[in-house]
């Protein structure tokens, strides 16, 4: 496939560093759901809080979501199922035929190369193809959320998330007469070699797009068709604008180095390698890195060839597309919860080949910082969320003396701004596969400033919104905020039997609560031990788990605690 019929596949957005160790968890290989059923799933959420939203690019959805993942064996893999219980595990398959279909019209364009199928989703057959910013009539929008188009005077369907209503800046060429550029389309059988070739730094073959004209800022479809329009509206110079152009350009063709002389200082350079470029590398997930000489970046990828980086990105977003399918029913928040969930029961926090990409947590099952960083904000980004970029200290140190930095990312809640850390949601050390660490998810910057050493300030290349809300993180929303000394006991014990009655059976559970202050935590753990926790509360609830340790804040040094109370029950 010529590889100018990447140009408007490809993602934008997210921030280059290193990663704080996180988690040290198992993958799993099923795509669908995050693979277990977690304790204290989301139930009885206020209407006036968390109602159903669909993203800005969709309609409204009319079933009802349910709350709770679906639940993963090894033997057998259960589809999400629409209950108005939220607790009610799915146990069939929904019926690919039941869907309705809104009717419009309209012109879109393919974003990239994508299979158009019988009905509007993966379960139905392949008819055919479009090419890279071919345009179609679409007829109609399935309650699936795929577009329903008049293919060869035929009803087809394609995914509504490679298609845009902006027209290609520049006309794709015409398909080959072999039809190569429709080969290995098929989401089920697209295969890359998971070594890589070793990180080249120039391609093999010609280069087929045009770069972006210096001096000039125009977006391109690596902006708008992935996600990245809110973020790059809020640089606050377009020649910040026109270097990710440039970048951006540069890496479609895979081409090994991009003079920015003419967008930035050599001070600006500095950072704006180490936070800024590695934007472009989101879905261009076969950029490995970058190092710089004075305002010249020299680029390094996984791959050598325009077929290999074709390769990759179709397998990643195969897998990014059946997620963002499974969560379209749900809720701002719950799509965010699963989203986080799903990535933390699906990698291991490993420096290998692709941990640095969004294709390290989402395909090969592992990842560094910033690669569950990139992954958290490519899912957030096709579930149709603003996002942008935050980075700071993790508290850790390298092996010459320099702060670790750490990246997360800010997202919108219905109205509201939100942090996600991904990288901290399954802390290094806990070896129990179902572990998720719930206390990075939808935070408030307050609390993003109390559980690290510093914050960055981007602010001189994009303006980041305030998020100034706790009232959508999962303790919040759960009700398991703990205010003062005297409803400690009671509330760590309703948490105690709600987790078991969500949870029974299951070999381990896990009860949480926070605490608003750390001098409230500190009382607490003092007043209620191990032993005190399992002879004078645990008992009075059940005697076939007993509670095999306390866990709290137990982060890496300089990160301050994040006011949270654990107990592990595990069964006799």
């Amino acid at each position: 496939m010529k590889f100018k019929r990447l140009a408007a596949l490809l993602t934008a957005l997210i921030l280059a560093v290193t990663m704080l160790a996180a988690c040290g968890q198992k993958p799993i290989d099923d795509v669908d759901s995050p693979g277990v059923t977690l304790d204290q799933a989301v139930t009885n959420v206020p209407d006036n809080t968390l109602a159903t939203t669909a993203p800005v690019t969709e309609p409204p959805v009319t079933t009802t979501e349910a709350t709770t993942p679906p639940v993963t064996t090894a033997a057998t893999t259960t589809e999400p199922v629409t209950t108005t219980e939220a607790t009610t595990a799915a146990t069939t398959k929904a019926d690919p035929n039941d869907f309705t279909v809104e009717q419009m019209t309209g012109v879109m364009y393919a974003t990239m190369s994508l299979n158009v199928r019988k009905g509007p989703s993966t379960d139905f057959d392949r008819i055919g193809a479009l090419s890279q910013g071919e345009a179609v009539n679409v007829t109609g929008r399935a309650s699936t959320g795929w577009y329903q188009i008049d293919f060869k005077g035929s009803t087809g369907y394609v995914s509504n998330i490679y298609m845009t209503s902006e027209a290609p800046s520049q006309a794709p060429s015409k398909p080959s007469s072999s039809g190569e550029e429709y080969e290995n389309l098929d989401e089920e059988s697209e295969s890359i070699d998971e070594g890589g070739n070793g990180g080249s730094t120039a391609p093999q073959g010609g280069q087929s797009s045009t770069p972006a004209t210096p001096g000039t800022v125009t977006a391109g479809s690596w902006v708008s068709d992935n996600g990245a329009t809110y973020m790059y509206n809020h640089f606050t110079e377009d020649r910040y604008k026109q270097a990710l152009n440039k970048i951006a350009a540069a890496v479609q063709n895979l081409e090994p180095r991009v003079d920015l002389s003419d967008c930035l200082t050599s001070e600006e350079a500095v950072t704006f390698r180490a936070y800024i470029l590695p934007i472009v590398g989101t879905e261009y997930c076969y950029l490995k890195d970058a190092s710089r000489s004075g305002t010249t970046f020299n680029l390094n990828y996984y791959v050598s060839t325009a077929a290999d980086a074709q390769n990759m990105m179709s397998k990643m977003d195969s897998r990014v597309s059946k997620i963002v399918d499974t969560i379209s029913g749900y809720s701002d928040y719950n799509k965010a919860k699963y989203i986080y969930e799903w990535i933390a029961l699906n990698s291991a926090y490993e420096h290998s080949t692709y941990a640095d990409s969004a294709y390290g947590p989402i395909v090969a099952g592992n990842g560094t910082c910033m690669g569950y960083a990139k992954a958290g904000f490519l899912l957030l980004a096709k579930a149709g969320f603003d996002c942008v970029y935050e980075v700071g200290e993790s508290g850790g140190y390298s092996d010459d003396g320099t702060a670790n930095t750490h990246i997360w990312v800010k997202t919108q809640i219905k109205d509201r701004w939100v942090n996600i850390d991904f990288g901290w949601a399954d802390p290094s050390g806990n070896a129990d596969p179902k572990y998720i660490c719930y206390d990075f998810l939808c935070v408030s910057d307050q609390y993003i400033r109390d559980t690290r050493p510093k914050v960055f300030d981007l602010g001189r290349y994009y303006e980041s919104p305030n998020a100034t809300t706790s009232s959508y993180s999962w303790y919040s929303v759960n009700d398991l905020v703990i205010s003062s000394a005297s409803e400690a006991r009671s509330a760590i014990k309703a948490a105690t039997k709600d987790a078991i009655n969500k949870n029974s059976g299951d070999d381990i559970i896990y009860v949480r609560v926070q605490f608003d202050t750390v001098e409230l935590l500190e009382a607490v753990m003092n007043d209620i031990s191990k032993s005190v926790y399992n002879k004078e509360i645990l008992k009075d609830i059940t005697s076939k788990y007993t509670c095999e340790t306390r866990i709290w804040d137990d982060f890496a040094g300089g990160v301050k605690i994040t006011r949270t109370l654990g107990f592990k029950l595990v069964k006799k």
